[in-house]
């Protein structure tokens, strides 16, 4: 923005005394003049009337105006009346601002003051954050371009950099993990016992009850997670072995081995071991549904982690889980959480088997 119109003036008139044989007529009262007049703009006036009824008055301190002025917004000034108390001035260095300046909330700055002090600043790289920028769930604000150049935490989903996560670490080729989460995750085998201790009571609350013993393996990465499951997907953190052995019509004997991916945190691993438990919960009771109802019932179990564990990252994952577009994971628990919220637990698990 630039201040509106100013304009520097400086009266002209002059005090002289009437010309003999030439009368002059004061151009304010049409009086003869007989005394000194003055001259302004071309016209003549009695000094009196010149000073009570044409000079003009500072619009600040109502006093006349006898030599330079300033006019701003159709008013005129005494340039010191104008510069101390007219003029506008940066609300943040208090100078005079005679240039280009920025205007917010009522408040007014240097383009520079604005810029280098107002400004919102890059949580990444601490620059001045102008134009379109971005802000995380974690409501942290950086420059676009910083998307796709710093890596993504496999966890948090924040940018890992020092100034955000103080850093990471890289976990294989496709995947990085930030200090926040780093002491979080899951990589052995020994955590595994407590966490489906864990995981088992939350839902046997929810009615999920008579789950076998299942062993449970920590994978590596994606690919051998995909090898286990005969399935190519990107997203995907855990797999559900089953098989079953029939005689005669008969079932003899089943099998079930859980597969998840190591490395994540334990929020998320809780989240997935609850996904894949209620997959072993409808192979047990021999539950065939539609792929959208058996992956969003699953993802139900997923919910119940997260709100119970109710921390800021557990928050995060149900924000993502409610935005998925995915027609099983995303669309299919959407349905199933409606289900819930009509029903409650006790009646879905009943009701289960007709859900089409």
């Amino acid at each position: 923005m630039l201040p509106k119109l100013i304009k520097v003036m400086l009266l002209s008139f002059l005090i002289s005394q009437p010309i003999n044989g030439n009368q002059q007529k004061c151009n304010y009262c049409s009086k003869i003049i007989r005394t000194k007049y003055i001259i302004f703009e071309s016209n003549n006036y009695h000094e009196l009337c010149y000073q009570n009824s044409v000079q003009l008055k500072c619009d600040f301190c109502d006093k006349n105006i006898a030599k330079e002025y300033t006019t701003f917004n159709n008013k005129s000034y005494h340039e010191n009346c104008f510069k101390k108390n007219i003029q506008l001035k940066c609300d943040f260095c208090f100078g005079v601002i005679d240039d280009i300046y920025t205007k917010k909330e009522n408040q007014k700055f240097h383009k520079n003051c604005y810029t280098n002090n107002i400004l919102e600043k890059c949580d990444v790289c601490s620059n001045p954050l102008e134009g379109e920028f971005l802000i995380d769930f974690w409501k942290n604000k950086y420059h676009s371009y910083h998307q796709s150049k710093l890596p993504k935490c496999d966890s948090c989903n924040r940018l890992i950099s020092k100034q955000l996560t103080n850093g990471g670490y890289e976990i294989d080729k496709n995947r990085e993990v930030c200090s926040l989460c780093f002491s979080s995750i899951i990589n052995k085998e020994e955590q595994i016992v407590g966490l489906d201790i864990e995981v088992r009571r939350i839902l046997k609350m929810a009615g999920i009850i008579g789950l076998p013993k299942v062993p449970i393996t920590l994978v590596v990465d994606q690919k051998e997670l995909e090898n286990y499951s005969n399935q190519k997907n990107a997203n995907m953190k855990g797999f559900t072995y089953y098989n079953r052995v029939i005689l005669k019509g008969m079932k003899i004997r089943e099998e079930t081995h859980i597969y998840i991916l190591s490395n994540m945190h334990s929020a998320a691993f809780k989240a997935v071991l609850a996904h894949e438990l209620l997959h072993v919960y409808l192979f047990l009771n021999d539950y065939e549904l539609p792929s959208d109802i058996t992956e969003g019932f699953c993802n139900l179990g997923s919910q119940l982690i997260f709100t119970t564990i109710n921390t800021n990252l557990s928050n995060y994952f149900l924000k993502s889980m409610y935005q998925n577009k995915d027609p099983d994971y995303g669309i299919g628990f959407l349905k199933m959480n409606k289900i819930l919220e009509e029903q409650g637990w006790k009646r879905l698990l009943k009701q289960l088997k007709n859900i089409k």
